[in-house]
């Protein structure tokens, strides 16, 4: 039996946020029977856990890294918040009336009254469900709509300092200062080396809109053979327990100059769920020599360059996957094909 948690989460303003927090939650091992409801002022999270792969802490961690929210669990009616202590609503119980004993006395006028209790009673809870129906299911009938409307834009503000795995989003235009990278040979680079329009992408292997947006820079590469180059910088997030070793494995699969091939076959498998035993064996599947890359992975050989890619990335204000420059430029999240196109279009006319 998996132990239940259940949590407020304040801040949550549109139906846009409400589908981030779902997505990150669905996508992390141990997290089981997720149930979301929208109401008034907060959502209402309640799910179960495996304590074997992820903890208490690191699902407030979850859901804090998708936004600018505030957590407050549910403890026995009472709510106590995750981290810092705040202000929280009383819930008062109704009493508990022995009115059958009531109605039971001999005094024919006091049982008048305790039936006029009991029938003020019902007309009173009545319109109490009737209200908090319309107030639950209206708001979440509405937050459907909004959510039919706008899926394609999901676009994450950029208010939590912590980093995150960014949304799909609407068509955007690159922002924030030109950003200047020295690509050489030691980059992995996909495409037209000399390419004028260059794409510096920080990711990760376990985040799923990175998954979402790789088909679509291989689709931009088919496109633009010539114009376009893609440079892969690694981003593992903290909550992504693989994400580390996945971007190591991708390295030592470099060493031996098939870093393209392993990292298509990581993205490709990201639903099947990683495991060292994986990595080895899609080494070994792309013929690679196993002694040399197991021996690699092993010893972490590269955690420091998959690291000091993370701190640079941090550095030019990544806090999210993907993060794209674009000439420089930062388009965050996993925006569609027609918004790249657009960029670039607009940078080869220039």
């Amino acid at each position: 039996m998996h132990p239940k948690l259940n949590f407020k989460v304040f801040g949550v303003d549109n139906s846009d946020d409400l589908k981030i927090v779902e997505e990150n939650l669905k996508s992390q091992d141990g997290i089981k029977n997720i149930k979301i409801a929208q109401l008034k002022n907060y959502i209402d999270i309640k799910l179960d856990v495996e304590e074997n792969k992820i903890n208490k802490q690191q699902v407030v961690d979850i859901i804090k890294l998708s936004g600018d929210f505030r957590v407050e669990e549910l403890l026995d009616n009472k709510t106590m918040e995750v981290p810092d202590k705040s202000k929280t609503t009383t819930v008062h119980p109704v009493p508990n009336l022995n009115l059958t004993n009531l109605a039971e006395q001999e005094n024919p006028s006091k049982t008048f009254f305790v039936w006029g209790l009991l029938v003020g009673f019902s007309i009173v809870s009545l319109f109490i469900n009737i209200v908090f129906g319309y107030l639950l299911f209206g708001s979440s009938a509405s937050a459907s709509q909004k959510g039919t409307v706008s899926a394609n834009n999901n676009q994450v503000a950029v208010n939590n300092p912590q980093p995150r795995q960014q949304a799909p989003s609407a068509p955007v235009q690159p922002s924030g200062p030109v950003q200047e990278f020295k690509i050489t040979k030691n980059d992995n680079v996909r495409g037209n080396f000399n390419a004028p329009i260059t794409l510096v992408e920080y990711s990760d292997f376990e985040c799923p809109y990175c998954g979402k947006i790789y088909p679509t820079f291989k689709q931009l590469l088919n496109d633009y053979p010539n114009q376009v180059r893609l440079v892969y910088k690694y981003f593992p997030l903290s909550f992504h327990p693989n994400a580390q070793k996945a971007a190591e494995a991708a390295e030592c699969a470099s060493e031996q100059g098939k870093f393209w091939e392993y990292h298509d076959t990581l993205f490709d498998n990201q639903q099947n769920g990683f495991s060292i035993t994986n990595f080895k064996q899609w080494a070994k599947d792309l013929n690679l020599n196993t002694s040399k890359f197991n021996d690699c992975l092993d010893t972490g050989k590269y955690a420091s360059k998959v690291q000091a890619d993370e701190a640079d990335g941090q550095n030019r204000g990544v806090n999210g996957t993907p993060a794209t420059f674009v000439n420089g430029q930062l388009i965050s999240g996993a925006v569609p094909y027609e918004s790249f196109k657009s960029v670039i279009d607009q940078l080869l006319t220039k």
